[in-house]
């Protein structure tokens, strides 16, 4: 479990600076709430020290390991990076996040020994440790439940790092002062501050900074865990998610991008670990579990079958398409993709209600990450491909040309096929050689109408196209 009596000493003190220094909820306060969250347990000589100034990073990096790339590259000057040369790690995404934060006395020789450890028992891992002494400054990211049991196991029974561990996040599931997370592609304790944030400004605008305690922040959390992220069909969702774009602009101070499915998971699942470690009963075997399902969930993700958005979009454009200008409907649907906002969709034949109670827009942006296309190239492909008609429509329609030419003549062949286009009635089409089943089975009423439609062809220019020509 988390500390919780740290935790609420935390926040108490968060919400009485803000009402005695009456400080404004902005990037400023995130970056305050931040560096307090992570030095809280730091002795203060210690912070003042720069690791990389001071040749750590230098003499780190000239200690060879055979099986450990470390670095310090000139776009992050601020850390220096240990890599297994496997590269399994940092080719994944989804890793179990260890701290292991070391004071000053025992930094340089501590991390020596821990990549001398991950190096010598061939634990894959992608690491990094930091300028600036703080509860987060050794940070090993691992791939597995039996290497982090390892790295925990070494680290218990190591004198020498025990001595010089910091009590890490107070917000944390810790396990003997290490902590531990899973956060994809953002950070635990920036999601944990930006929430404490959030918090407070609630606080503030109801004037019940006074009232402030971890009970009352965990009760924040789980109402916005539950209203931004569990209630996926809820109609006021994009207006939710723009909100939450910008309830998370403090980190960055910027607008997250909430078209980016992943990311949005990542919040999710980082939010859901905030809540489940603060559990007095969470242990070591609750955090796996939540790391193996978040591994999991993604790995379905990644293969989900995409059929069904394709399905949607095709019924949104026949919608679309019944009711106007097609150029204007595939820009409405490039535009509600982009924006979330219903309102560039037509309420005709059910299609705000059928899109809007449904994943669709989420599934879409995820499918074109996946593929990497752009949404306007994405739709615009699908719209040209899906009123160009199939060869099996073509196969069809020439079989049921050549019978009726035959039996009934050209005329009346025509008109028995027209009927059936504009009335939707099976009846029009003949049940010899099963051709009304197989018509039924196409759905060629539909096919044959929107391709005309979106064409601006006739009936019969599609029949002088499939009809069989005579020898």
């Amino acid at each position: 479990m988390s500390d919780h009596k740290q935790s609420d000493r935390f926040i108490k003190s968060i919400a009485k600076a803000i009402k005695d220094k009456n400080l404004d909820i902005d990037h400023s306060l995130f970056n305050y709430i931040y560096h307090k969250l992570m030095f809280q347990r730091v002795a203060k000589e210690d912070y003042k020290h720069s690791l990389h100034d001071e040749g750590m990073f230098k003499r780190w990096c000239q200690n060879k390991r055979e099986k450990t790339n470390t670095f310090v590259t000139p776009a992050w000057t601020y850390c220096c990076q240990f890599i297994s040369s496997d590269n399994k790690a940092l080719t994944r995404d989804n890793h179990i996040k260890v701290y292991i934060p070391l004071d000053y006395a025992h930094i340089e020789k501590g991390v020596n020994q821990i990549f001398d450890f991950l190096d010598k028992n061939n634990i894959s891992h992608l690491s990094r440790v930091s300028d600036v002494i703080s509860n987060n400054d050794v940070i090993v990211h691992l791939l597995n439940e039996k290497d982090l049991n390892k790295l925990l196991t070494f680290i218990k029974n190591n004198k020498y790092l025990q001595e010089g561990l910091i009590k890490p996040n107070p917000f944390a599931y810790n396990e003997g002062n290490i902590a531990l997370a899973s956060d994809g592609n953002i950070s635990y304790n920036q999601t944990v501050a930006n929430y404490i944030l959030l918090y407070m400004k609630r606080l503030k605008q109801t004037n019940s900074l006074d009232l402030a305690s971890l009970k009352g922040f965990y009760k924040f959390v789980i109402n916005y865990y539950a209203l931004t992220f569990v209630e996926e069909r809820n109609p006021e969702r994009p207006f939710i998610l723009r909100n939450f774009a910008k309830d998370f602009s403090y980190i960055n101070d910027e607008e997250i991008d909430v078209s980016d499915p992943s990311l949005i998971e990542d919040y999710q699942y980082v939010t859901k670990l905030i809540l489940e470690s603060q559990a007095k009963d969470y242990r070591l075997e609750h955090f796996v579990k939540h790391y193996n399902n978040v591994v999991k969930q993604r790995e379905n993700n990644q293969e989900k079958d995409f059929g069904a958005v394709d399905n949607t979009l095709a019924k949104l454009i026949e919608i679309m398409i019944e009711k106007g200008d097609s150029n204007y409907n595939t820009w409405n649907i490039i535009s509600y993709i982009e924006t979330g906002d219903p309102r560039y969709l037509t309420s005709f034949g059910n299609s705000r209600n059928m899109v809007c109670n449904s994943s669709f827009r989420e599934d879409i942006l995820y499918m074109l990450k996946m593929k990497r296309m752009s949404i306007n190239d994405y739709v615009k492909q699908f719209y040209n491909k899906m009123f160009v008609l199939d060869e099996d429509v073509k196969q069809l329609l020439k079989e049921y040309l050549a019978y009726g030419d035959y039996k009934y003549g050209r005329e009346d062949t025509r008109e028995y096929l027209a009927g059936y286009v504009t009335s939707l009635n099976d009846a029009y089409i003949t049940n010899d050689s099963g051709f009304r089943s197989r018509f039924k089975e196409l759905n060629m009423s539909n096919k044959l109408r929107l391709y005309m439609k979106a064409t601006g062809h006739n009936l019969d220019y599609v029949i002088e196209m499939c009809r069989p020509r005579r020898k």
